[in-house]
């Protein structure tokens, strides 16, 4: 390697050649990554859906989930299976372990549900699909005074628009019911025309049709013989003949039938600020660039309100907005984190050594990019925040081997010679230092749940900018050094830099002289009072006085509140009390507004929208209010604070099942619990009691649960008479599922629609119950009877859906907190040390799992206690390689917790709560503390070579060390303090991580430099005595590894 070193410092071109062509690639790569708001990010789930038009959710579990599930059975990377029965449609989904093949598991799960055959029925062909997050960039809201026909047009063709566009390619629109076309019929006409639903859907099928009729082959050509009979809006499937009469007439559809278009019969209502609405959804691929999607579509919508004057178009949830936000926060702090990482090092160096070492900074930024780019990897704000964290880590090794090469300068080298001697001294310990902070972050490739699957970015911008400063450190810096004016001073320092070096020179041999002589003096008061700190930071985390939480709290722009009535409800009920909370969010906006300097509204939009809501829950009942909020920045206000306020206007809601005002975070609901078992009563009598434990506690707030009552069910049986006629229960059953839930008849496709052609009875007769009672059973030879006369019923509740865990029946009960920033370790501690065990107690057959955050954050804590401890493994072997001692390398791994202890002390000082970003940072942290005492131990074992005593071996190995350890630790620091200090709420969720490595560095270093040397004659000493003991005859110099390998030409410890 010391050739290779000589060859280049020989030769600068080759260092400007590597240097601008690093440079060069960068940029390019730069100027070639698109923009996202968060990673693009895989799912890892399979989802299986069976649609069953008109089965309760028990013939959805019987006949098809339960099938599915045991089908599933014995695949091989399958984590575990999930499912949801509900009425028309079963729903499975399929969890893959980590690290799989999701295509391969996918073509797996598609032959083993395709080798099912006994699915009932009616039912349609599974569709089997892996699911993808798709990246929302903004939705479009269009609301006027119109009917939702016109509404469709419109916001069909806008879609076309920006569908026509290069950066736009998905586009959904939410907010309207597929079409169809009714053909209704009353009893009294079936009956007087003698005819059956089946005899019109048969006449229907027959005449619209489009068929071939094979060909003539005369002598000149080849002619097609076809019919073109098919017709596809309703006022033209009047005219079809049902039948000829033997009067010559003809009876028409229209005769017996009234012909409609019309909406699929479920609620599918949405209104902004009171008008009909639907939402245009654009969203990106991980091929695109938020931003030019963002802006294309911005760009269309402009067109659009210049052109339509009835029909409005509103931007909604832009996610741009934050994107660029966040990016510009980032970046901001991130120049100013980078000068003050140059002004440290004018500081500490003289500015030329200062200039060509920060040259470092964008060499290796620019490695960087051309690294991510190959990867796939966005400009997003994990990403850009690894920027951040790396910026001052980069120039560690560029500092101490300029240090280094400035020492050998000014010993009397030639430059050449200095840069040559000065960078092959320190390759071995630079490298490993380095070396070990790049692999503290390869576990971050490897964790599992939610974050995980995104940090991992982090991770690799840090490892590619680390690996380029490496090559900047050892090939482009030494260049440099040798044949620049990097090594000579000025010819007179300024008044300036005179009292700077005087300053350095009194903190140096002054200050910390004193304070390292106290540290060798007094070893064991050095080593102990940092311990005794250690337990009482750990007894600061049992206590309490810092708050933890698994997953810090992200904040929003759109606040839902979503509810569901009882099963059955109406429409116009769910509508009307969307509608009263509606008026009470108006009223909240008017206070707030009162209350703001600009007068600005604090809410700027409101959705209303009926049939669907975000417990995954559909019909009648079920409605979600969507709060578009004014920019978080400019409301200076937390959604959750509006949210308690709108909650506490508008008071119990007692028809209401479920109710829930705020959002879910990322990471899944803080308190989610799921009861498993076979037998139902017993899981409804755990979720009661579950339910009100949770409704008592004052720190949860909208506790919900997944096993709400279903509508009202007629459950028919024969009368006796009904088998005397050779009836039976499928017959009956079958004719009045005919009348009033209808008959497909055929699909249409009509543009992008299919429609469905239904024949069924009127609506006012499938609306009254009485109806039932009068209508007609036809027997096989043409007889009519009242159903009255052949069947009866019963009416019972039914379950809105089944869900199951693991082939189990689960009962979800839900929470939120009451303040989004409480403390929720401590709350689920009473909830499964107290709570659970309790119930339990009291009901036998159900078992618990812990599901949304704490399966997220029990998925995090795993997969960590996997990684991380291979990492350290890996780390301690290196560090034992580089010193050939273990004892050393037992001695830096020791000092990992000083940095612990200012990370947990950072927290407090700054009222922010311990969380998993927070450890990701005491992570990264350890191979930067892990860095500083390789080097500082390495300066030892060369004083110790060169001869000197222990005791002046270690005290000039902190002098000589004290600078570039603290250059490291400042321009690391100094890096992330912007971020610590940002008010904005865009950094919140970063502010864990950099208070982590800042505080613990700064903690952890300054002490390091007291600790590291007492610790390392500590450890000389149990080598002397050890090696007295066994008989040799030693002094505390040749006990070392240094002095023994120096000795005797191989490593050697006592």
């Amino acid at each position: 390697m010391r050739n290779i070193i000589k060859t280049i410092i020989n030769y600068p071109l080759w260092s400007n050649v590597i240097l601008f062509s690093i440079l060069g690639f960068g940029l390019i790569s730069f100027l070639q990554m698109r923009y996202s708001f968060f990673p693009e990010l895989e799912s890892g789930i399979i989802s299986i859906q069976v649609i069953y038009p008109g089965a309760s959710p028990q013939e959805v579990e019987e006949g098809v989930v339960l099938k599915i599930e045991e089908t599933l059975d014995g695949i091989e990377g399958i984590d575990r299976v999930t499912s949801a029965s509900r009425e028309n449609i079963g729903s499975i989904n399929v969890e893959t372990s980590y690290g799989v093949n999701v295509q391969r598991v996918l073509a797996d799960v598609t032959n083993a549900v395709d080798r099912i055959s006994s699915f009932p029925q009616g039912s349609e062909r599974p569709i089997i699909f892996e699911q993808k997050f798709r990246s929302r960039a903004l939705s479009i809201v269009l609301y006027g005074e119109t009917d939702l026909y016109n509404l469709k047009v419109i916001a069909e063709h806008l879609r076309d628009e920006l569908l026509s566009s290069a950066e736009v390619s998905q586009v959904s629109i939410t907010g309207l019911p597929n079409p169809e076309i009714s053909i209704e019929v009353s009893e009294a006409v079936l009956r007087q025309y003698q005819l059956t639903f089946n005899e019109i859907a048969a006449a229907v099928r027959s005449a619209n049709i489009n068929i071939s009729g094979g060909k003539f082959d005369t002598q000149d050509e080849e002619i097609l013989i076809r019919a073109y009979g098919r017709n596809y809006f309703a006022k033209e499937l009047e005219n079809i003949p049902i039948r000829g009469n033997l009067d010559g007439t003809v009876t028409f559809l229209k005769d017996v039938a009234h012909i409609k278009e019309t909406w699929e019969d479920i609620p599918d209502k949405s209104y902004f600020n009171g008008h009909n609405s639907v939402v245009v959804a654009v969203d990106k691929t991980a091929d695109e660039d938020i931003l030019d999607v963002a802006r294309v579509t911005k760009e269309k919508i402009t067109e659009f309100n210049d052109t339509h004057s009835q029909i409005h178009a509103v931007l909604l949830d832009d996610r741009t907005v934050s994107l660029k936000q966040r990016l510009n926060l980032l970046k901001n702090n991130g120049i100013l984190g980078l000068v003050l990482v140059i002004l440290t090092l004018g500081f500490f160096m003289n500015l030329r050594l200062s200039y060509w070492v920060s040259i470092g900074i964008p060499f290796s930024f620019a490695g960087m990019f051309i690294i991510a780019n190959l990867s796939g990897i966005t400009i997003n704000a994990i990403s850009t925040f690894g920027m951040i964290l790396v910026v001052g880590i980069l120039v560690d090794d560029g500092i101490v081997v300029a240090e280094n090469i400035f020492a050998h300068y000014e010993r009397g080298k030639p430059a050449v010679r200095a840069a040559i001697d000065g960078t092959t001294e320190m390759l071995a310990p630079v490298f490993t230092s380095v070396a070990t902070t790049m692999i503290v972050f390869l576990p971050f490739f490897f964790l599992e749940g939610f974050m995980g699957k995104f940090i991992w970015h982090m991770a690799l911008v840090v490892i590619a900018s680390l690996g380029f400063s490496l090559l900047e450190a050892f090939v482009i810096l030494p260049s440099h050094l040798a044949h620049s004016k990097g090594l000579h001073p000025h010819k007179e320092d300024s008044f300036l830099r005179k009292k700077i070096e005087k300053s350095i020179d009194w903190m140096t041999n002054s200050l910390y002289a004193r304070v390292l002589k106290f540290a060798i003096d007094h070893k064991w008061i050095a080593l102990t009072t940092p311990l005794a700190f250690f337990f009482i930071t750990i007894g600061l985390l049992g206590g309490g006085q810092i708050g933890m939480t698994p997953f810090p709290y992200i904040d929003g722009d759109t606040l839902p509140i979503n509810i569901s009535l009882v099963s059955g409800s109406q429409e116009a009920d769910t509508d009307s009390l969307l509608a009263r909370i509606e008026r009470t969010c108006w009223q909240i906006n008017d206070q707030l507004k009162l209350s703001r300097a600009d007068g600005m509204d604090v809410i700027i939009g409101l959705r209303r929208e009926i049939g669907q809501n975000d417990f995954g829950e559909a019909g009648s009942n079920t409605g979600r209010l969507t709060l578009e909020l004014l920019d978080g920045e400019a409301r200076d206000m937390e959604s959750f604070v509006i949210a308690s306020m709108i909650r506490q206007a508008v008071g119990d809601i007692h028809e209401a099942e479920n109710i829930t005002f705020g959002r879910q975070g990322f990471f899944g609901k803080p308190v989610s619990i799921s009861l498993l078992g076979n037998d139902l009563n017993q899981l409804n009598q755990a979720r009661d009691l579950l339910v009100r434990e949770f409704e008592n506690m004052p720190v949860l707030k909208d506790v919900t649960d997944s096993n709400q009552e279903g509508r009202r069910e007629l459950n028919l049986r024969l009368k006796p008479r009904a088998h005397a006629l050779g009836l039976r229960l499928a017959d009956v059953a079958g004719q009045v599922r005919q009348g009033f839930f209808g008959q497909e008849v055929q699909r249409l496709q009509r543009g992008r629609d299919e429609v469905k052609v239904w024949v069924r009875y009127r609506p006012e007769d499938r609306g009254a119950l009485g109806f039932l009672d009068q209508m007609r059973i036809r027997t096989p030879d043409g007889a009519e009877y009242p159903f009255s006369e052949l069947a009866e019923y019963d009416i019972e509740r039914g379950l809105i859906a089944i869900n199951h865990l693991e082939k189990r029946r689960e009962i979800k009960v839900e929470a939120n907190l009451a303040n989004e920033k409480d403390d929720l370790p401590p709350i689920m501690a009473n909830i499964s040390e107290n709570i659970i065990p309790s119930i339990l107690s009291q009901v036998r057959g159900v078992q618990v799992s812990f599901e949304g955050m704490s399966r997220n954050r029990e998925k995090e804590a795993n997969s960590m206690q996997r990684a991380f401890p291979l990492a350290l493994l890996a780390m301690f072997i290196l560090v034992i390689l580089v010193f050939r001692s273990y004892f050393q390398a037992l001695l830096i791994f020791s000092l990992i917790p000083l940095g612990i202890i200012g990370a947990v002390w950072g927290h407090g000082l700054h009222g922010a709560q311990l969380s998993f970003l927070s450890v990701y940072g005491i992570l990264a942290l350890s191979g930067i503390i892990i860095n500083d005492s390789i080097v500082f131990v390495d300066q030892i074992n060369r004083n110790l070579k060169e001869g000197q005593k222990i005791i002046d071996a270690v005290y000039n190995a902190g002098l000589a060390r004290l600078r570039p350890i603290l250059l490291t630790t400042l321009t690391t620091s100094f890096g992330l303090a912007p971020i610590i200090f940002e008010s904005s709420r865009q950094a919140q969720f970063l502010i864990p991580m950099a208070i982590s490595v800042a505080y613990g560095l700064l903690f952890g270093t300054f002490v390091l430099l007291i600790v590291l040397p007492a610790g390392f004659l500590v450890l000389n000493k149990f080598r002397f005595w050890t090696a007295r003991y066994l008989g040799k005859n030693v002094t505390y110099e040749s006990v070392e590894p240094a002095v023994l390998e120096l000795q005797t030409g191989q490593a050697a410890e006592i």
